[in-house]
């Protein structure tokens, strides 16, 4: 058995401090708990020094204040909190519990002393605790909070985004879906996809298999699924539906479940079949706005070719009168301005995508004003415009394209008359500045506001005002001599002071630097014709036939004509030329067909064959030489170049 300590062992080593005074304060009893803490020997204390004495000064008169009075009124004082001195002049702060009690006739103080400083430790240790706590818990409830406002705004972006989210457990086929999902599906709030086949139970039979193939592809592959299907509506409608999701593996890389979101993409499918159908028009009408120009462009060389075929006979006939000499020019120059108009006509994409080939020359720019004011006068003078122009003394050249700078001074100068009331004034000045030629084109009509001054030059750009007074022309204005100039390297700037102030055009080109040919223009030369031919012309427009058979004669050619294809194979058989020049668009059958049955006959198989046509696209080319064609001419016909290919033909 073990044996318990006795009371006096107890007193002295008790876990508190304990001492036993007069009610005067003398200590007549303490133990060895409280002489350690305090560093005294029991000696020193007992009978020697009152307890107040063991106090700092503020205890004493505490002592004396509030603790005496207390043990006198109510024979205790409990929880009191004191510094004690100690043997070495050191504070020990302490709990005190005191009890006054009666023994016999004399009454003591029994006093508890406690160390309070591990006390204070312990208490600082659980504030700081219940502190920590409840700020854990502030924070948690601030973090569920925005837990909760981040779902809901979440749910807010899925729904209005018309996603779901969903997932599927492998092993047991159960899915779960999203209130989301739920509600995109028309389902109601009791009612769900319990298995997958009654998910699937809902994808359109036709997108059935290949959600699964997929889906499965993703669990084997460990990759992303990206699937499109359409899945049924409540209502008996389909969604066009997007899915985009992964599968998750165990440690043992055992597929565990697959999951992600579906997106309704019924919208954007319908827009993308709007856009689709609306892209199919404007092929259509694209394809049939390249089929009409090409129809404009060989119905306006149709009249070409005779004008140039007359030309030409002009130039044979009477080449030392001047007076014809001079109206040969004019017309040949408005003819061949015309000719390269069309040709561009045929190809306009070469002008929205810049793809114009310049026929850059050596030329005198005020030769080239000359031409631009004579195709613009007309329409000033129908307008009764006061027009000026103010040219330099001498020549400057230019490296340019000649119709293209013709072009650029016509459209401007064309573009103030349409924008200056009758009676305004234009006008015209070129200039040298530098290593430039300066074209400024003035005018006093409506004025430019200064919002526009920076967009003029867009393609379509039009002031409404002119819209009353359109000349009809290409359409691309401005934006045509804009992309004109910069394919010459040169500049164009657009000045106006507003609206009722009036316009200027101020263009810029580099001088050339190559050197001026002071060498008298050579004579024009007549065609020689080294050797003749016989020579059909299969034509149905009959100026065309005669005026060019005419120019072939003159040239010491062999001709005859005919209007139609099939009268053409009955004289090419008859006549038995060397050449044929055929156009295509014949009455009865086409030049192409004409070419072929030649072809198929013994006599035919060595006739040169020549396309004449208005129909010059490269698609045009090669339908003539898939045909029998051994050459092609676009109308109207350079005779130069016929005549030099003629002499090629043995």
């Amino acid at each position: 058995m073990n044996k318990v300590p006795d009371l006096a062992v107890s007193f002295e080593q008790a876990a508190c401090g304990l001492v036993t005074t007069e009610t005067t304060g003398t200590i007549v009893r303490a133990n060895q708990t409280f002489c350690k803490w305090l560093g005294f020997d029991v000696d020193e204390l007992l009978e020697k020094k009152k307890i107040q004495e063991l106090f700092t000064v503020g205890g004493r008169f505490f002592h004396h204040t509030h603790w005496a009075p207390l043990l006198q009124l109510q024979g205790s004082v409990a929880e009191v909190q004191m510094d004690l001195v100690g043997r070495d002049g050191q504070t020990v702060p302490m709990l005190i519990n005191v009890v006054r009690q009666q023994f016999g006739d004399t009454s003591y103080d029994q006093l508890a002393f406690f160390v309070a400083e591990d006390r204070k430790k312990y208490e600082r240790e659980l504030l700081s605790a219940r502190r920590s706590a409840e700020d854990a818990l502030t924070t948690l409830r601030s973090t569920q909070k925005k837990l909760q406002e981040s779902r809901d705004f979440m749910s807010i972006a899925i729904r209005i985004a018309r996603m779901g989210v969903w997932s599927q457990d492998i092993k047991t086929g159960q899915m779960w879906w999203s209130q989301e999902l739920q509600q995109l599906a028309g389902l109601g709030d009791t009612e769900y996809w319990g298995a997958s086949a009654e998910f699937y139970d809902l994808v359109h039979p036709d997108d059935r298999q290949e959600v699964i193939d997929e889906l499965q592809k993703s669990i084997n592959t460990k990759s992303d699924y990206d699937i499109q299907f359409r899945m049924m509506h409540r209502d008996g409608h389909w969604l066009s539906m997007e899915g985009r999701g992964h599968a998750t593996y165990s440690d043992n890389d055992q597929a565990i479940s697959i999951f992600g979101i579906f997106i309704d993409i019924s919208e954007r499918k319908a827009a993308e079949e709007q856009l689709r159908e609306l892209n199919d028009q404007l092929s259509v009408a694209d394809r049939r706005k390249d089929e009409f120009l090409a129809t404009l462009g060989h119905e306006l060389r149709n009249p070409l070719a005779p004008i140039r075929n007359v030309l030409e006979v002009m130039r044979l006939k009477e080449p030392e009168n001047s007076f014809l000499q001079w109206s040969r020019d004019m017309i040949e120059r408005h003819v061949t301005q015309m000719t390269h108009l069309v040709d561009d006509l045929m190809e306009t994409s070469r002008i929205t995508h810049g793809r114009i080939v310049l026929r850059k020359e050596h030329v005198n720019i005020l030769e080239l004003i000359q031409c631009a004011v004579e195709s613009s006068q007309e329409i000033m003078q129908k307008f009764n415009h006061k027009f000026t122009v103010e040219l330099p003394d001498s020549p400057i050249f230019i490296d340019a394209d000649s119709t293209r700078f013709i072009q650029i001074v016509s459209n401007l100068l064309t573009n103030a008359a349409k924008y200056t009331p009758k009676g305004g004034i234009i006008q015209l000045r070129v200039f040298q500045a530098g290593t430039e030629v300066v074209v400024s084109v003035q005018d006093s009509g409506i004025g430019i506001p200064a919002t526009q001054l920076s967009t003029v030059f867009n393609m379509f750009s039009q002031l409404a005002p002119a819209i009353e007074r359109s000349q009809g022309g290409l359409g691309i204005g401005l934006a045509l001599v804009h992309g004109l100039v910069r394919l010459h390297n040169g500049s164009i700037v657009a000045q106006s002071e507003g609206v009722g102030k009036g316009s200027e055009f101020i263009v810029r080109l580099p001088i050339s630097d190559k050197a001026v040919d002071s060498s008298p223009a050579a004579d024009e030369t007549v065609a020689v014709v080294v050797n003749s031919k016989r020579i059909l012309v299969i034509e149905d427009n009959i100026d065309a036939a005669e005026s060019l058979t005419m120019l072939l004669q003159i040239s010491g050619h062999t001709t005859q004509s005919a209007h139609d294809g099939k009268s053409g194979i009955t004289m090419a058989e008859e006549f038995a030329p060397d050449v044929i020049l055929m156009d295509i668009g014949l009455p009865d059958i086409n030049g192409y067909q004409v070419a072929q049955q030649i072809r198929q006959q013994t006599w035919g198989k060595g006739l040169f064959l020549i396309a004449a046509t208005g129909w010059g696209q490269d698609k045009d080319k090669d339908l003539a030489k898939k045909a029998g064609f051994d050459y092609h001419l676009t109308k109207p016909i350079n005779f130069q170049e016929l005549n030099a290919l003629l002499q090629k033909i043995d």
